[in-house]
């Protein structure tokens, strides 16, 4: 690059940053009050990638690495990335993501770290992965920009967070195939949020997330209306005390639970839907009602291996299984977290085999749910649903047969 034409972008970068400058006092604005600024960022950004990149790009190819100023203005880059005052992400044409911003990490609720390498799609509400992955992969074909409207599931009892995502092509220096920027604007012009379906009332104000006493409490409150259940139904057959547990989970600890009995053949069988209030006579409730637990890979695994499985925001469409339209569960459903428990016989009940799974328990955790606010299910939260599957197993006790 000519002297003349590096003192050129020299004084477009100096201009550049001192604008940048500006723009980074909007955080300290209202958030109703940060609009113009934020779309006075996403002008900036598209001239940092239309204008500044390409001047990057011809640097590299002529200096091959891209050392003294090419290296400056990398840097100059970077720092420009990190410090936007709207989140700012950047993904491989398949959705993953490569690197991210404060405000980015900020918003997904995660490290910058722990994100990167991580489908978005994983970030997002079911049924709105699906077309971000389209939307990507068009946008790293050369398709144009595109703008689409996504959820996050928030965490605390909020609702989920609605944001505009824009997604730009960028060719990264050295690289011969398109990566995909992707901005998410404020909330703040969009449509309030419709209220969940089935109570018909908007919800609420956001609380604020449940202290260490709380949380403790919910835990306490898990074991000790399980076991009331269990001490209650233990006198009736495994069908019985199935259900009289799933009631209990269902008003604790999850939004669905679901429970199906191995029978001595090794047949699953779907014995207890407890389902959300309102929900109980709807089109998923029919659906899980309906579903042959051995088509439900999540209550398959648990049945044969005896694992505890628990996923936050399932990246597998096909976890759950489908329903007879085959429509994925996870997407229909919407859900957010699952938990799915082993129920072990007690030892010596399943003769010199060992203790056998004699039934699975399956918890969900949905957006629109009222327990949807709680988040993903814990590791705390985990260790309890142990003890109640294991208390559960005691219940039941020795072998189970069929009904007549």
């Amino acid at each position: 690059m000519a002297g003349e034409d590096w003192d050129e972008l020299g004084e477009d970068l100096r201009d550049f940053r001192a604008r940048i400058a500006e723009l980074e006092g909007a955080r300290g604005l209202a958030p109703d009050r940060r609009a113009p600024a934020l779309e006075a960022a996403l002008i900036e950004l598209r001239y940092a990638a239309d204008v500044l990149w390409p001047h990057y790009e011809e640097r590299a190819r002529r200096a091959g690495t891209g050392t003294g100023p090419g290296r400056r203005e990398e840097q100059l880059l970077r720092l420009l990335f990190q410090r936007l005052p709207l989140p700012v992400a950047l993904l491989d044409r398949d959705g993953t993501l490569r690197r991210l911003n404060q405000e980015a990490a900020r918003l997904l609720g995660v490290g910058a770290g722990y994100a990167a390498g991580r489908p978005l799609a994983s970030f997002l509400r079911p049924e709105d992965r699906a077309a971000l992955r389209t939307q990507a992969a068009a946008v790293a074909r050369g398709d144009g920009a595109r703008s689409t409207e996504v959820r996050l599931p928030a965490a605390g009892p909020a609702r989920d967070e609605r944001r505009r995502m824009t997604l730009v092509a960028l060719r990264p220096p050295g690289e011969t195939r398109n990566a995909v920027l992707a901005v998410f604007q404020a909330p703040g012009h969009l449509p309030a949020p419709r209220p969940p379906v089935g109570d018909g009332t908007a919800p609420g104000p956001a609380r604020p997330a449940p202290s260490a006493a709380e949380r403790e409490t919910l835990l306490l409150d898990i074991a000790d209306e399980a076991a009331t259940a269990l001490l209650t139904a233990r006198t009736g057959g495994p069908e019985e005390i199935l259900r009289a547990v799933t009631r209990a989970l269902r008003a604790t600890a999850a939004d669905w639970a679901v429970a199906d009995l191995v029978e001595d053949s090794g047949r699953l069988r779907r014995c207890a839907v407890a389902a959300p209030p309102g929900h109980e006579d709807g089109a998923v409730a029919a659906a899980l009602r309906a579903q042959d637990p051995a088509a439900c890979p999540v209550v398959a695994g648990a049945a044969v291996g005896g694992v505890v499985t628990v996923r936050v925001r399932p990246e597998d469409a096909d976890c759950l299984g489908r329903d007879g339209e085959d429509n994925a569960l996870v997407t229909r459903a919407g859900v957010v977290s699952l938990a799915c428990l082993p129920v072990r016989r007690p030892e010596g009940a399943g003769g010199a085999g060992g203790p056998a799974v004699v039934a699975v328990l399956t918890l969900l955790r949905t957006a629109d749910g009222p327990g949807g606010g709680a988040g993903p299910f814990s590791m705390a939260e985990a260790g309890v649903l142990e003890r109640v599957a294991r208390h559960t197993g005691l219940a039941l006790g020795g072998p189970l047969r069929p009904p007549p």
